[in-house]
């Protein structure tokens, strides 16, 4: 400010020669009537829509079809496709299965005697119960009667290859292995050319070799293991009256106990053979089962409560696979677990298998008067998008666009706008004698 004031005064005295303040005055009064001319333009001003018919072939057709479009997406996508005159509510739901099946493996040949035996699904299904999910072994690695005593560190761990004692540190362990050492360097009991730490732990180590290899599985025949889902579905913003499950009313026990699920034959059976389930995953059920993985089965319930519940309201199953079968590393699913026989005994079990994990999703939808006027009035609210659009190419894309500016738009300007003539931008002028 003080310098603004010391160039006014510089001005004043030496271009001017008018007295300072005389002129600075001046400047702040043409100024404060400028402000206040701009602000009265401002706060006294009205706009009201004008009606124009213009008589075009091209936009009137373009109008036209913006506005079927309007009225195509209004009625078509949003209040028959999306069903916008409904309130909708995500299902909820509870999940129950269970596994029956037997598998005999005495009759394969080249089986270590170990493997030799009846299983049935208190030793295959692992854990008995999980939330939505359920683990169905395929393959396995047992290694029988370990005890706690000294061995000799798998020679496939890393850094548990020695040459002198001095490499073992009493007491330490390695990360990935499978005792504390004792502080000796031994021959190994797998390959005894070379040296290994020794370990205090549970002996014999286990030895990761598949009993077949890696082309099949040991326990193929769980392929034809069957699984009973049973869920139980509601929508509880609509009350108690919207509850169900996947069985259907009709459905008896013989039914439960011969039919298979199949999407064309019989799309509404809740009983599932495994190597169906991984079939429509896309998967191959041998190639699978060998190092395991991961299937999903989802249940879509999308059901409109405006019709008969019972009748319409129907599961939709699909399947697919999510872990990733080209990997390199740790590739498939698999855990260990002990069945110990006394204090001092136990026998190792490592399990591969597939594990399949269940979805329910979907909603159900109710007539509600509300957003039935909500989606109305916002599809009205659309139709003036063609006048914007219309309005657009008249006014800027045509030849006649000053003539139609002039006539759209019109200035009411004056000290008394009613008592003053009507001037468009173009210069035309109603209300005067010149037009009359």
């Amino acid at each position: 400010m003080v310098i603004y004031f010391e160039i006014i005064q510089v001005l004043n005295q030496h271009l001017i020669n008018v007295p300072c303040w005389y002129n600075l005055r001046s400047c702040n009064v043409s100024l404060t009537m400028g402000c206040f001319k701009s602000m009265s333009s401002f706060l006294f001003w009205y706009e009201t829509p004008k009606v124009v018919h213009i008589r075009s072939k091209k936009v009137g057709i373009l109008g036209r079809f913006l506005q079927l479009c309007v009225l195509s997406y209004i009625v078509g996508y949003v209040m028959v496709y999306k069903k916008g005159y409904q309130e909708f509510c995500s299902v909820e739901s509870a999940v129950v299965t269970k596994v029956k099946g037997v598998a005999f493996t005495n009759t394969q040949r080249n089986v270590p005697e170990i493997y030799k035996r009846i299983w049935d699904t208190s030793d295959l299904i692992v854990p008995p119960s999980e939330n939505d999910a359920f683990f169905v072994t395929t393959n396995i690695i047992i290694t029988p009667n370990q005890t706690r005593r000294t061995c000799s560190e798998d020679p496939g761990v890393h850094g548990a290859l020695c040459n002198t004692p001095s490499q073992c540190h009493e007491g330490h362990s390695l990360p990935i292995g499978n005792g504390a050492m004792t502080g000796r360097c031994v021959p190994s009991d797998v390959n005894s050319s070379v040296n290994v730490c020794e370990i205090f732990a549970w002996c014999p180590i286990e030895q990761d070799v598949f009993p077949l290899g890696l082309d099949r599985p040991l326990l193929e025949e769980t392929a034809d293991f069957t699984v009973l889902i049973k869920n139980f579905i509601e929508f509880p913003m609509f009350g108690k009256t919207f509850r169900r499950r996947n069985i259907l009313q009709d459905a008896n026990k013989t039914y439960l106990q011969t039919c298979h699920y199949h999407p064309e034959r019989d799309p509404f059976c809740p009983v599932f053979r495994i190597d169906d389930i991984v079939s429509f995953a896309g998967e191959n059920f041998t190639q699978l089962a060998v190092r395991g993985g991961v299937i999903v089965i989802s249940i879509e319930w999308n059901c409109n409560l405006d019709l008969d519940f019972m009748e319409l309201c129907k599961p939709i199953y699909t399947f697919r696979r999510v872990d990733d079968p080209n990997t390199n590393i740790a590739p498939g699913w698999n855990f260990r677990y002990a069945n110990y026989h006394e204090e001092n005994r136990r026998t190792l079990i490592k399990a591969y298998g597939i594990r399949f994990v269940i979805e329910v999703r979907g909603q159900g939808g109710k007539f509600n008067i509300l957003p039935t006027l909500l989606n109305i009035g916002s599809g009205l609210a659309l139709l003036g998008v063609t006048t914007v659009m219309c309005d657009f190419i008249i006014l800027y894309f045509t030849k006649n666009r000053t003539f139609y500016k002039g006539v759209k738009y019109l200035l009411v300007d004056g000290e008394d706008a009613e008592k003053e003539p009507l001037q468009s931008e173009s210069g035309l002028t109603y209300g005067s004698d010149r037009n009359q």
